[in-house]
């Protein structure tokens, strides 16, 4: 009798530009405790939306390089830090809502965990969080399975 070949379970990692290191790094390493597991870098741009199968932006006179750009360089740099660490990694770019794009994309993956990082600190984000509620607490509140939410800061400040 054959057996199935086993697939490997899945973890979608929640990444945007200009996030610190460590949220990639720890996925990475609940990935190696956790092997075979495939890990899917996955950046939600809230800017841009889907139109006839092409991607657009929300504003088509904010449209320009630099958002490929930024799209390109996160890539690289993502997928960098997790084969580095000996993970099978790969990137996608996703529009719209990051909480249910994330959770969709994980659906479609089996995912077993959806990793996630705190909010920046400082005035915008707070106010940016207030205004679209945060990401983290949206998933943990509406999934059914493992949200890990990974702090940016080494301290908490008051």
């Amino acid at each position: 009798m054959q057996h199935p070949t086993a697939h490997p379970s899945s973890i979608i990692v929640g990444i945007i530009p200009g996030q610190p290191d460590r949220v990639i790094e720890k996925a990475c390493e609940m990935a190696a405790s956790m092997a075979p597991v495939k890990l899917h870098l996955v950046y939600v741009d809230p800017t841009l939306v889907k139109e006839g199968g092409h991607i657009e932006p929300l504003d088509p006179d904010s449209m320009g390089v630099t958002e490929c750009d930024n799209s390109k360089q996160l890539s690289e740099h993502a997928l960098k830090i997790a084969r580095g660490a000996g993970a099978d990694a790969d990137y996608h770019l996703l529009v719209g809502d990051p909480v249910k794009e994330l959770a969709e994309f994980a659906r479609e993956h089996d995912a077993v965990m959806i990793v996630v990082g705190t909010r920046e600190r400082g005035a915008l984000a707070a106010l940016q969080e207030w205004v679209n509620g945060s990401v983290s607490v949206r998933l943990a509140h509406t999934q059914h399975i493992v949200v890990l939410t990974v702090p940016l800061a080494d301290e908490y400040d008051d």
